[in-house]
């Protein structure tokens, strides 16, 4: 049986000043290997899940022989991805992070690097904390996460602040860009920026409203396996995503769906 792991107090503190840590060594070195030989499988076409011929879970666009794009939701289809999103290895560290009972509701699989532009989690799962887990090591090479520390503790970007409301009262972002909303947030903030490199087996915790992105990756056709999932407060309702499906999944086994008002 795999026991609940603490969160440390210095990890603790380093998550309330800065928005993440990283718990070293939380998966061993042979699941990862388990997880990534299972994914290769099943792009590869060696091993047949119903469900991954998707690139996206939710809007069912077809994915191609030589797309690495990462998978999202895989675990409504697949019983791994479930099985490493609900890992009671996560939940205490979760329920600390959150001060709440973690409920999960996403996954995305990544086979490599994103190179994504600077976002808050938050903007998309309000309230969330991500997990994002390292299955092989990251570095600048396959692409680190970059991240503003301290940032989760200033403004906070909505999707109400880029539109106009029902009464034509524009928000105070309205006509940005969201990327580029982001990017002048960051600059406001005037935080510097860190790379944030993980071992295999590493879990970083990232705090929702921390601005972070994709790091540039120095070697383009590398691999960068990584899982990140993301947990909601067990409280938190009634549902507040647009595009998120409504189920969500206890720790303990319980799923649900959530009402929208």
């Amino acid at each position: 049986m795999v026991e609940r792991v603490e969160i440390a107090s210095a990890q603790k503190a380093q998550y309330e000043q800065d928005g993440y840590t990283i718990l070293k060594g939380l998966f061993d070195p042979d699941e990862c290997d388990r997880f990534i030989d299972h994914m290769m499988d099943l792009h590869d076409g060696r091993e047949k899940l119903d469900g991954f011929q998707f690139a996206d879970a939710m809007s069912f666009a077809l994915r191609n022989a030589d797309d690495w794009s990462r998978t999202r939701n895989q675990h409504l289809f697949d019983p791994m991805a479930m099985a490493w999103m609900l890992d009671p290895r996560l939940r205490q560290s979760l329920r600390t992070c959150l001060d709440d009972e973690p409920d999960a509701m996403s996954t995305m699989y990544f086979y490599k690097g994103s190179e994504q532009r600077r976002h808050q989690d938050a903007f998309h799962v309000p309230g969330c904390v991500s997990a994002w887990i390292a299955l092989q090591n990251v570095d600048e090479r396959n692409g680190s996460i970059h991240i503003q520390p301290g940032s989760h503790r200033g403004p906070i970007l909505d999707k109400e602040d880029l539109r106009e409301d029902a009464d034509g009262v524009r928000g105070p972002w309205y006509g940005w860009d969201g990327e580029d909303a982001f990017d002048a947030l960051f600059e406001r903030n005037g935080f510097p920026e860190i790379a944030v490199e993980a071992a295999k087996g590493d879990t970083v915790l990232i705090h929702g409203r921390l601005i972070h992105r994709g790091g540039p990756i120095l070697e383009p056709d590398s691999f960068r396996h990584v899982l990140a999932c993301h947990y909601i407060p067990y409280s938190l309702n009634p549902w507040l995503y647009e595009v998120a499906p409504r189920m969500r999944f206890s720790f303990d086994g319980a799923s649900r769906f959530t009402p929208t008002h």
